[in-house]
């Protein structure tokens, strides 16, 4: 069995998971899969959108998502951390993060950042998407919005971080979990991993204006 990655973040967007993956990489456990990954490699590869479409449809099996991540030491944010039981049975010795943060201020973040996009490319002139948008959005739309918050996190974004909290907490053994806000730097993190505290300020990513260009580009591209 392929025993990569040997980290696996689960905490949902927004949590610091940019931060984290940064944190991870200069601890040596890059490198690190996340949204980022998938935004770099999507129009190139845009199968790689379809295997998570396919796995929550249950049309993907195990195998297929450690073939897509045999290359990485660690894994963070959407779309694996909403798949919290396959990742556990695909990797059961690896070490898992939950990232977290106040949930009032996830809200304003969130829609801020993730569900104003996925608004903005919904209302975009479809003929306009690119192809990896359209892909994206169907992502979104049919496993985020639909499957795993069932429709809520419009209308009840705090309550849909505290009950994924409370999923990956009754799903991952508290021996193997790490319940963490990165403005905790690099103590809590560095003992869970079991590696020395770099000498090097813990650091701080992705500012909501890069989050947005990045999914959609500028406002110029969006008409």
């Amino acid at each position: 069995m392929n025993e990569k990655p040997k980290v696996i973040c689960l905490g949902l967007s927004r949590t610091g998971t940019s931060t984290l993956k940064e944190a991870l990489g200069m601890l040596g456990f890059g490198p690190c899969y996340h949204m980022t990954v998938i935004l770099d490699d999507g129009n190139r590869n845009p199968a790689e959108i379809d295997t998570w479409l396919n796995l929550g449809q249950g049309k993907a099996t195990l195998d297929d998502i450690r073939t897509l991540l045999k290359d990485y030491n660690s894994i963070l944010d959407i779309p694996a951390a909403i798949y919290i039981e396959e990742l556990y049975k695909a990797y059961p010795n690896a070490k898992f993060i939950l990232t977290t943060r106040d949930p009032a201020k996830w809200e304003v973040s969130m829609k801020n950042t993730v569900l104003d996009v996925i608004e903005r490319l919904s209302n975009m002139n479809p003929d306009k998407r690119t192809f990896f948008q359209s892909r994206l959005l169907e992502w979104y739309n049919v496993e985020m919005l639909t499957r795993y918050h069932q429709g809520k996190i419009f209308t009840d974004t705090q309550g849909e971080l505290i009950a994924h909290n409370e999923r990956v907490m009754k799903i991952i053994p508290s021996n193997k979990l790490l319940v963490y806000e990165v403005s905790q730097g690099w103590e809590p993190l560095v003992d869970f991993l079991e590696v020395e505290k770099p000498d090097m300020p813990f650091p701080h990513m992705n500012v909501t204006v890069e989050f947005q260009k990045r999914f959609v580009g500028s406002p110029k591209e969006m008409k």
